[in-house]
């Protein structure tokens, strides 16, 4: 069930309603909460973020971001118990809960997985890891498509809008070679250019927010190499799994099922 800007991924209780923040595609290779949701004892109801639907076309302020994301599903505004975000989600997270705390009085608990700040190299990861997927590309051209793109990332001074505008245009060039060889028509190339243009935009938007205060509040459930954002966190509990499979692990969803019952499940 869709409301707004949420997506309803599991049913239960709405007195203590979840919140999760997340960046969700089929196509990403990382475990997402929807199939974390399937993994925890259904006793919470679950609301997924949805992404703005101009985020595919230009680059959304973080305000745009959580005006829609402050629209809560009717039965949930008032009754958030916890918000969750999983890796960049959990800049947006921090954003909300501060949010839910101000208008309902009482402060949602605020749990990261894998919580990482946004900076430039994160443009570049992110269009490494889709460029290294284009498996149609020699190896010497997802090469050099990916130097260019580590190049633009690592030059100092460039606004963080330019770069990411830059960084969408080199995408569009190296998909564009991709589809074209796959012989993908043009409303699938389109859709698939418009998700990447709209994960820009929401890196492009947690880079205009500072989680850190919040963050101080929060428990941070990290995968075996950690990350970056974790040392703000409260606590940590490290799990010895890749980021990827964090979301799909039963050790992870049972610590968070725990978590959850603390609050008073």
């Amino acid at each position: 069930m869709n409301a707004g800007s949420w997506r309803r991924i599991s049913e239960g209780n709405q007195q203590k309603a979840v919140l999760a923040v997340d960046f969700d595609s089929t196509a990403r290779p990382e475990a997402g909460f929807r199939q974390f949701a399937a993994l925890l004892k259904p006793d919470r109801e679950i609301w997924q973020t949805t992404q703005p639907d101009a985020a595919d076309r230009e680059l959304l302020s973080a305000e745009t971001y959580l005006q829609g994301w402050r629209e809560l599903p009717e039965g949930v505004r008032g009754h958030v118990d916890t918000v969750m975000g999983y890796c960049v989600g959990g800049v947006f997270a921090a954003a909300l809960a501060d949010e839910i705390a101000k208008e309902q009085g009482t402060r949602p608990a605020l749990l990261l997985f894998d919580p990482e700040p946004v900076d430039q190299m994160s443009l570049y990861r992110d269009f490494k890891k889709a460029v290294d997927t284009m498996s149609i590309l020699s190896e010497e051209e997802r090469a050099g498509y990916i130097g260019e793109a580590r190049a633009l990332c690592e030059t100092e001074g460039e606004g963080f809008d330019s770069l990411a505008l830059q960084v969408i245009k080199l995408y569009e060039t190296t998909a564009g070679v991709a589809f074209e060889r796959l012989e993908f028509d043009e409303e699938t190339s389109e859709d698939l250019l418009g998700l990447f243009r709209s994960y820009v935009s929401y890196l492009f938007a947690a880079r205009q927010l500072s989680p850190e205060e919040s963050w101080a509040t929060a428990g941070a459930l990290t995968s075996a190499q950690s990350s970056p954002g974790a040392p703000h966190a409260l606590w940590e509990r490290s799990f010895p799994v890749g980021t990827e499979e964090m979301l799909s692990n039963p050790d992870v969803a049972e610590a968070t099922h725990r978590f959850l019952q603390e609050r008073g499940a």
